[in-house]
């Protein structure tokens, strides 16, 4: 598994709209589903590699694509997400990553990533990180593709509901290359149960409703990744996390 370079781009975010192959359970097993749905999430994340080689903005766009290509392609299906916005409710999706190193210390390197989105083409969502003595590290708000806006307020929380058995094996031909490193590592399948409120600083071009965002304790479905613990991979993961979502992207 990517570990070090996983947490330096951070992780997944999620997608409103419904994608009408979706389930929106947090605790059925995997299926056909889930495939169809990384198969989306791969597509566009192709897409936007593509178009990241001439705009550098697309970079974030096509990371955390990859990252709700992850969570889909091991078996997660998407949460609905009951999001109050400044001006009102919204149904997004989203789902929820737990990584982790295995080893021995008090203090094991692992943080949580929390992403819902507001939509099936993934043109708005939010990005939030929890170290695992669950702080909520930052968030980073991601809209019309390219816009990023970091929070100015935040309060959450989060914990462990469960962790169940072996994560399914992704679909064969998925491009993101995330995937085939990510197979290296130890997957479960867990729920996790997470609550924000953030706020955003009104930004030009972006849509007014979204200066404030929360949810009330929701129960997500995810994975949690664990991979060995290995020379140079001590780095803290809350440290790299607040590092990528300072505001200077």
């Amino acid at each position: 598994m990517r570990f070090v370079n996983r947490l330096s781009v951070a992780a997944a975010f999620g997608v409103i709209a419904t994608v009408a192959a979706c389930s929106d359970s947090t605790t059925a097993p995997p299926g056909p589903k889930a495939g169809t749905l990384a198969q989306h999430f791969d597509t566009l994340f192709a897409q936007a590699k593509a178009l990241s080689a001439t705009n550098i903005k697309y970079l974030l766009r096509s990371d955390l694509l990859s990252d709700l290509e992850l969570a889909a392609a091991f078996g997660a299906s998407p949460t609905n997400v009951t999001v109050t916005t400044s001006v009102g409710t919204e149904q997004w999706k989203g789902f929820v990553i737990e990584e982790a190193l295995n080893d021995t210390s008090t203090t094991p390197d692992s943080a949580i990533f929390v992403f819902v989105y507001r939509d099936s083409m993934a043109h708005t969502g939010v990005l939030s990180g929890f170290h695992s003595n669950g702080t909520p590290l930052a968030s980073v708000l991601l809209t019309n593709d390219t816009v990023a806006v970091n929070d100015n307020s935040r309060t959450g929380s989060f914990t462990v509901v469960s962790v169940g058995g072996s994560c399914a094996t992704p679909i064969a031909g998925l491009v993101n290359p995330l995937i085939a490193t990510d197979e290296s590592a130890t997957c479960a399948s867990a729920v996790f149960n997470v609550a924000l409120t953030l706020g955003f600083p009104s930004t030009a071009g972006v849509d007014a409703a979204l200066t404030s965002i929360s949810f009330p304790a929701t129960s997500f479905g995810g994975e949690r990744f664990v991979v060995a613990a290995s020379a140079g991979a001590r780095v803290s993961s809350a440290a790299r996390l607040q590092a990528w979502l300072r505001p200077s992207h």
